[in-house]
C-alpha cells in the first residue's frame, strides 16, 4: 500500500501479526511468511477493506551497529572476488599466489585463518604507514587509523588460538608496482578489508513503522546511516541514505493505493562457485587451498558445466553419482568424507594413530562396516 501524510508518500507491506515463524507443525510450509497470503480472495478482501481509508501510525526507532567483517582467509576471499568481479575460485587463487610469490605484496594466501598473531601489532602499524605513503586512495583511511591509535589488542583481530599454520591474508610491507588490472582489483579488496577491520562499527537508526487501516497492519522499515564507521573505507557516507517520510504525532494518513501482488515461489538457486565453496567449508570437505581445484576438476571431467555463473550437473554426473550411491555409498557420503578429514587432522596432530585409523577405515569400527564391506 501507499500512504499519504503531510510530509509526502511512503509505502507499507501488509503482514499478519499472529503469524508464528517457528511453527511446531513438522509439515509446516517453509515458504510461509507473515507477509504472504495463499488465498487470492483473502487478498482481495484486504484491498476492499483498506481502499481509500484513513490509517493511524505508530513507530519505534532504535540504534543499531554493524562491525566490520573479519579479515580474509582464502575461502572468503574467493567468495568476495567472485561476487564483486566474477573471478572463479581458481583465478582468485592464481592471482593471490602471484601477489604473494612474484610481487610479494600479500601474505601467504592458502590459509584457513582469519586472525593475526598477537605479537603482530607493530607489523600492522608499519603496514598502515606503508599504505598511507604509497597511495592517495589509502592515505585518508590509513592515516585516520594511525592518528586515532585504533590498532590495539583485540581478540577479533589478534588471536593465536585461531591460527594454525598460517594467519589471515593481509598486505605486506612491500608497496605494489606494475600490477595487472585483475591483480590490482584483488590487492585493493584485501587492503580495504585490512583497513576496515580497525575502524569503529557503522552506526544506524533502525525505524519500524506500523500503519493500521481498517484493522489491517502494514509495516514500513527504515535504516538510516548515522555514522559510517568502517563503511567509509568503501566510500559510504551518512549523506547516502534518505530518512523515512516523517509522520507527525497523532497524524492520520490516507491510503493512496492498495493492491495485491501475485508472485511464485522459486526452487533453491543452483550452486555458483562461491556458494559451493561455502558449502564445502560448512561440510568439512577439502581445505581452502583445494576448493578451487575440486571445482575445476568436476568441470574438467564433464560432471558440471557453467551456465552464466551457475554450476549445472550433466547426465554423466547423475550416472556416476547414481552408480556410487548404489554400490559405494560411503564414497558419496559427505559425513564420512568430513569425518575422515577430521581424523586425518588428529593423526597430523599426533592425537590418533595411523595404523589404527587405517584398520578402522577398511574393516570398520563399533559395529559399523568398513570400506571393504
Amino acid at each position: 500500500a501507499e500512504f499519504i501524510c503531510a510530509a509526502g508518500i511512503y509505502q507499507g507491506r501488509w503482514f499478519d501479526p499472529k503469524f508464528k515463524k517457528d511453527s511446531k507443525d513438522a509439515n509446516a510450509d517453509p515458504e510461509k511468511k507473515d507477509s504472504r497470503l495463499w488465498s487470492e480472495a483473502a487478498a482481495a478482501s484486504i484491498v476492499a477493506a483498506c481502499h481509500d481509508k484513513t490509517g493511524k501510525v505508530r513507530e519505534e526507532s532504535k540504534p543499531s551497529s554493524q562491525a566490520a567483517p573479519q579479515l580474509f582467509d582464502l575461502t572468503s576471499l574467493q567468495r568476495e572476488a567472485n561476487a564483486r568481479f566474477g573471478f572463479s575460485a581458481k583465478n582468485t587463487l592464481g592471482l593471490a599466489q602471484a601477489l604473494y610469490e612474484r610481487h610479494k605484496v600479500l601474505t601467504y594466501p592458502r590459509t584457513d585463518s582469519r586472525a593475526l598473531p598477537e605479537d603482530y601489532l607493530p607489523t600492522v602499524t608499519s603496514t598502515l604507514e606503508m599504505l598511507a605513503e604509497s597511495s592517495d586512495n589509502y592515505y585518508p583511511h590509513a592515516a585516520q587509523i594511525l592518528n586515532n591509535s585504533w590498532v590495539k589488542p583485540n581478540k577479533k583481530i589478534f588471536d593465536n588460538s585461531k591460527i594454525s599454520d598460517h594467519f589471515a591474508i593481509i598486505p605486506t610491507l612491500q608497496a605494489p608496482k606494475n600490477l595487472s588490472e585483475p591483480e590490482q582489483k584483488l590487492y585493493d579488496l584485501v587492503v580495504r578489508r585490512f583497513m576496515a577491520i580497525f575502524f569503529p562499527s557503522a552506526e544506524f537508526k533502525v525505524t519500524t513503522r506500523i500503519t493500521e487501516v481498517s484493522g489491517h497492519l502494514f509495516k514500513t522499515d527504515g535504516k538510516i546511516l548515522i555514522n559510517p564507521g568502517w563503511l567509509a573505507v568503501y566510500g559510504k557516507s551518512s549523506q547516502d541514505d534518505k530518512e523515512l517520510v516523517v509522520v507527525g504525532e497523532n497524524e492520520k494518513v490516507q491510503t493512496e493505493s492498495v493492491k495485491p501482488v501475485s508472485l511464485k515461489t522459486k526452487p533453491p538457486a543452483r550452486y555458483t562457485e562461491p556458494t559451493l565453496v561455502k558449502k564445502l567449508e560448512e561440510l568439512g570437505i577439502g581445505r581452502p587451498s583445494t576448493f578451487a581445484s575440486i571445482i575445476q576438476t568436476i568441470q574438467d571431467r564433464g560432471y558440471v558445466y557453467k551456465r552464466g555463473r551457475a554450476l549445472v550437473p550433466t547426465f554423466l554426473a547423475f550416472s556416476v553419482t547414481g552408480l556410487l550411491e548404489t554400490h559405494f555409498t560411503k564414497l558419496v557420503d559427505y559425513e564420512f568424507t568430513a569425518s575422515m578429514e577430521e581424523d586425518l587432522d588428529k593423526i597430523a596432530a599426533g592425537e590418533a594413530g595411523r595404523v589404527d585409523w587405517l584398520t578402522d577405515f577398511f574393516y570398520g569400527v563399533d559395529g559399523q562396516p568398513g570400506l571393504n564391506e
